[in-house]
Parts: structure tokens; C-alpha cells; sequence
């Protein structure tokens, strides 16, 4: 049986732009404030995947396509890398657990994964950008480090763009 990531994308915004599972109640007061004030003035973690809504004839559930996520692979070295999961290497960090102001989309990934997935963790992009990623093996890194220019297109600041993951096996 192997181990695989499930890796989600957050930006920090206060817009209310987004896809997938939604938090309505921080939606509404952004709404709220943004006609009172004139724009949404609360910043928040919200997804910067691409969700799709299940039919309900399958589930009637959110998800993102493994097409669509900005990694997928099985890479067992970057893992022991990002969360000391499945390897030898010095992992950057050990897992930090579920951010305490995750995105509803992660929220509701690690409900519907439940006991499943372990070894949450979490970095935001001005974090990834600072390791010294030629000390690991290439074979572990070089489809990470694409991963990591593409999550630049979420925003121009590092420091609001954060991916989220949790391994299942």
C-alpha cells in the first residue's frame, strides 16, 4: 500500500472570489463590510484551487481533480523533505498540524478524510522559497520546485499564498 500527499493551495485575501467549499459567515461579514466600508476588509486563508461539485448522483461532494492540483506525485523523498513522512531526509520542519485558520477547503478535506490523514503541515510560499533546495537530491525536488514557480501566479506576495497537505496510506 503506497502514501500519497493531498496538497491545497491557499491565498490570503479578502476577496470573496473563490471556489469550492465556502465559509459563509466570514462570505457574509465580507459582504457586510464591503457595503458598509465600501470593500471586504477582512483578510482570510481561502482556497486558490479549482473545485468541482460532484454530481449527487455520485456524492454530492467538492473536490479537485488530481489534474488540477498544483502537486500530486509520489514522491517519498520530498516527503520525508516537507514532513518527515516516508524517507530519510532532513525535513524542513516536522508537521505543524492543521492551521488554526485554514481555508474552508482544507477544512472540509481533512473532515472527509478524517482518521485517513496524518501528518498535516503547512508553508506558505515565502517559507518555500527561502529553503536551500540544492542540498536534497535532485530526483526529489526538480517537479517540486515547478510546483513551486506556479504557485507564484497566485499572488505577488510569497507571504499570502500558503499549500496545505496531509498524507494518506
Amino acid at each position: 500500500m503506497g502514501c500519497d500527499i493531498h496538497f491545497y493551495t491557499e491565498r490570503f485575501t479578502s476577496s470573496n472570489d473563490y471556489e469550492g467549499p465556502r465559509d459563509i459567515s466570514k462570505d457574509r461579514n465580507n459582504k457586510i463590510e464591503e457595503i458598509v466600508d465600501g470593500r471586504p476588509s477582512t483578510e482570510r486563508w481561502v482556497s486558490a484551487d479549482k473545485w468541482v461539485k460532484m454530481p449527487p448522483s455520485e456524492d454530492d461532494s467538492w473536490a479537485v481533480d488530481w489534474n488540477d492540483h498544483y502537486y500530486g506525485g509520489r514522491n517519498y523523498g520530498l516527503f520525508s523533505i516537507l514532513a518527515d513522512v516516508r524517507g530519510d531526509e532532513v525535513p524542513i520542519d516536522l508537521p505543524r498540524g492543521i492551521p488554526s485558520d485554514a481555508s474552508a477547503g482544507y477544512r472540509y478535506m481533512c473532515e472527509r478524510w478524517d482518521g485517513d490523514a496524518h501528518s498535516h503541515s503547512y508553508f506558505t510560499l515565502e517559507e518555500l522559497l527561502k529553503v536551500d533546495w540544492s542540498k536534497y537530491e535532485s530526483d526529489y525536488v526538480s517537479e517540486f520546485l515547478e510546483t513551486i514557480e506556479s504557485m507564484k501566479d497566485i499572488d505577488e506576495d510569497p507571504s499570502k499564498i500558503r499549500c496545505c497537505f496531509f498524507f494518506d496510506n
